[in-house]
C-alpha cells in the first residue's frame, strides 16, 4: 500500500453523483424559489463585515466634502453597495435632493435620468421633458435653483454602456448644480469612457467591499436554473417583428401600447379594428384578421377570455419586455 503512487489510488471508475438536477425539492420553474432557499443560508463572518461597513461609513464627511469640490464619487469592489449608498443619501446628503436610479434596469435611458433630474430641480413633471431633445433638458437644468445629487447604482448596466449614454451621463456630472455618486461592479467599466468622457465625470475611486449579498442587484436578473427563456423570446419577436410590413408593425404597437397603459386588461378586436380603421392601417376585418393570425403563428399575441364572456388579445410579454421590443421597432421604422 505504501508503494503505490497517489494516481495508482485514484484508478478506478469514479463513483458518480447520486442527486441530479431534477431532484431538488423545488420547481425549477418557480424563480423566487431558489432565490427565497439562498436568503435564508445563515450570515457567515459578520464581523468581520460589520468592520468593513463601519470603516467605509467612516468616509461619509471625507466623500461629502469631495463632492462639494466639484468631484465625482466611484465606489467599486465585491459586494452589494445599494445599503451603503442609502446610508449615505440618509445621513449625510441632507443639504439637497437626491435622485436614486437603478442602472441595473432593462428599460432605462440616461435621457431618462437627465430628464428626472431636470424635473426635480425644477419641481415640474417629467412629461413636459419627454418631448424635448436632451441638449435642451441639460439647458434647463445648468439654468435650473438649487442643486441635486444623483446616486447611480451600477453605472455599467447594460442599458447605459453605450458611448452616448456615457457621456450624456458625463456632461450631467460635469455640471456645478450635480453632484454624481455611482456603483460598479463589473472590472472593465472605466473602459466604457475616453479620456474626455473621464474628464468630465472627474472620478474619485473608493474601495468599498463589503461581501453583502446582490439580492435586489439580481432581482430583475433570470436565473441561471430558470434559463433565459425571456430573453430569447424577446429577441425572436424582434426577429419577426423586423420582417413584417410596416402597417403589421404598427398594428402589433397598438396592441402593445394599450397592455403598457392597462396591464391587467385585454384588447377587444372591434376595438382594435376601429383604430386601426381610423389610422388608415387596414380597410377590412379580413386584413386585419390576418395580420392577427400571423402574430398568433408567431405567439406574438394570444386570446383570452374577458369577464364579459368577449374574446381579448394580448402580447404574453412583461412591460420591461414590451418597452424593448417597442423601441427597437422604432429603431426600425
Amino acid at each position: 500500500m505504501q508503494g503505490q503512487t497517489y494516481l495508482g489510488l485514484k484508478t478506478g471508475r469514479a463513483k458518480k453523483a447520486a442527486l441530479r438536477l431534477n431532484d431538488l425539492k423545488f420547481s425549477l420553474d418557480d424563480d423566487n424559489e431558489p432565490r427565497r432557499l439562498l436568503a435564508e443560508l445563515p450570515i457567515q463572518n459578520f464581523n468581520e463585515k460589520e468592520q468593513l461597513r463601519l470603516h467605509s461609513t467612516d468616509q461619509f464627511p471625507k466623500w461629502l466634502f469631495y463632492l462639494r469640490h466639484g468631484f465625482s464619487l466611484l465606489l467599486y469592489g465585491f459586494g452589494s453597495k445599494r445599503q451603503l449608498l442609502h446610508a449615505f443619501a440618509m445621513t449625510t446628503l441632507s443639504d439637497a435632493g437626491v435622485l436614486a436610479v437603478t442602472g441595473t434596469f432593462a428599460s432605462l435611458s440616461a435621457k431618462q435620468i437627465i430628464i428626472k433630474a431636470a424635473s426635480m430641480l425644477q419641481r415640474s413633471s417629467p412629461t413636459e421633458l419627454k418631448g424635448c431633445s436632451a441638449e435642451v433638458v441639460l439647458q434647463r437644468i445648468a439654468k435650473a435653483q438649487g442643486h441635486l445629487y444623483i446616486i447611480l447604482h451600477n453605472i455599467e448596466g447594460s442599458a447605459l454602456r453605450s458611448s452616448e449614454a456615457q457621456g450624456l451621463l458625463a456632461e450631467l456630472s460635469s455640471m456645478p448644480n450635480i453632484s454624481l455618486i455611482a456603483s460598479m461592479d463589473h472590472i472593465n467599466t472605466p473602459l466604457l469612457w475616453d479620456k474626455q468622457v473621464a474628464a468630465r465625470f472627474n472620478w474619485l475611486y473608493f474601495d468599498v467591499t463589503s461581501y453583502a449579498p446582490y439580492a435586489l442587484e439580481t432581482a430583475s436578473v433570470p436565473s441561471l436554473l430558470v434559463g433565459r427563456r425571456e430573453e430569447s423570446s424577446m429577441q425572436g419577436a424582434a426577429i419577426v417583428l423586423h420582417t413584417l410590413v410596416p402597417n403589421a408593425r404598427r398594428i402589433f404597437s397598438i396592441i402593445a401600447d394599450q397592455q403598457m397603459q392597462e396591464p391587467e386588461q385585454g384588447m377587444g378586436f372591434q376595438r382594435l379594428f376601429k383604430i386601426c380603421r381610423e389610422q388608415f392601417l387596414v380597410s377590412s376585418e379580413m386584413t386585419l384578421r390576418s395580420h392577427l393570425t400571423e402574430f398568433k403563428d408567431h405567439q406574438l399575441v394570444q386570446m383570452r377570455r374577458g369577464g364579459d364572456g368577449t374574446d381579448l388579445l394580448f402580447i404574453p410579454f412583461p412591460s420591461d419586455t414590451l418597452q424593448h421590443i417597442l423601441a427597437d421597432m422604432e429603431d426600425v421604422e
